[in-house]
């Protein structure tokens, strides 16, 4: 059995460039995964890069690039498996919060 988990939410800056995990309660071995974000109150999808890198403890990481609006966006992650797809969470959405950097 399958328990709906994901990390529910990461804050960041404008501009920031690094890895931000998202785990789910799955092992991850032999999937597919795609990150998909979206502007709260927004209408088009955006897809985020990610890698899986952690298989076995279902770790997916997708560096930031510096280049997302600062908004708040909800997040799900999509994993397929042997033609199944999974949503994760499959109540509500994680959360992905961009605030302005000082400078």
């Amino acid at each position: 059995m399958i328990v709906d988990t994901i990390e529910m939410a990461h804050i960041v800056k404008a501009g920031d460039k690094h890895a931000i995990p998202w785990r789910v309660n799955m092992d991850l071995t032999g999937c597919t995964v795609r990150l998909i974000a979206r502007r709260r109150g927004g209408y088009d999808p955006v897809l985020l890069m990610s890698e899986i890198t952690d298989h076995v403890n279902g770790v997916v990481s997708h560096t930031l690039s510096g280049l997302l609006d600062v908004a708040t966006y909800r997040v799900e992650l999509e994993v397929t498996r042997n033609g199944e797809v999974f949503t994760f969470p499959n109540d509500g959405y994680s959360t992905l919060i961009v605030k302005r950097d000082l400078d």
